[in-house]
C-alpha cells in the first residue's frame, strides 16, 4: 500500500530538475562488504524482488558529496527519472543497475501504489533503518553511515522496506541468510 506517509515523503524526495550537461561518471572506489569503523560510507542495495537478484552492500572510500554520488562510487549505474508535479517538474531515483527495466518503468514519474527505489538511512539511535526524509540529490552522508536502497523487497504492508536490519547490514559476517 502506499501510505500518506510515503505520499509526503516522496514529495519532500522530489527536487526541481535543472537541466545541465551530464558529469563524467567518478570512478569506482569501493570495497566489498560494509565499511568497518567511522570511515566510508556503506551502500547496500536491496534488489532482491527482481528474480536472481540479492542484496549488495559495498564501503565507498571517502566522503560522496550525495547518496546518489554514493551509489555511483560504490559501482552501482543508478538512473535518474522525471515527472511533473503541482510544483513543476521534479527528479528522482528510478533505476539502479537497470532495475527496473525500461519497459516495466519508463522513468517518467511515479506510479501510485508501485514499487519504487526507496531510500533509507539509519534512525538516530542507529538502531533501525528509517524511511529518509531527504532526497538522494541532497543527502550528504557523513562517513561511517549506512544507506540503504530497496525495491518492493519488503513486507506486504510495506513492500519497499529493506529485507535485512541495519545490524545486518553493518555485519561483516552477515551472509544473506
Amino acid at each position: 500500500m502506499f501510505s500518506l506517509a510515503k505520499t509526503a515523503a516522496i514529495s519532500v524526495l522530489a527536487v526541481p530538475l535543472f537541466v545541465s550537461s551530464p558529469a563524467a561518471a567518478a570512478p569506482a572506489s569501493y570495497t566489498n562488504g560494509p565499511c568497518q569503523g567511522s570511515s566510508g560510507v556503506t551502500v547496500v542495495v536491496d534488489a532482491t524482488h527482481f528474480a536472481g537478484a540479492s542484496v549488495t552492500r559495498r564501503c565507498v572510500a571517502g566522503d560522496p558529496e550525495t547518496a546518489f554520488e554514493a551509489l555511483s562510487e560504490a559501482g552501482f549505474a543508478p538512473v535518474h527519472g522525471t515527472g511533473q508535479g503541482q510544483q513543476g517538474p521534479y527528479q528522482y531515483l528510478c533505476r539502479i543497475d537497470a532495475r527496473p527495466s525500461s519497459s516495466a518503468d519508463p522513468c517518467t514519474g511515479f506510479v501510485p501504489n508501485a514499487p519504487y527505489w526507496a531510500y533509507w538511512v539509519p534512525d538516530k539511535q542507529n538502531a533501525n533503518w528509517t524511511y529518509a526524509d531527504e532526497g538522494v540529490d541532497v543527502s550528504d552522508p557523513a562517513p561511517g553511515t549506512v544507506l540503504g536502497f530497496s525495491f518492493g523487497a519488503g513486507t506486504a504492508t510495506d513492500p519497499n522496506q529493506m529485507s535485512l536490519t541495519l545490524a545486518q547490514a553493518k555485519d561483516p559476517n552477515w551472509t544473506g541468510s
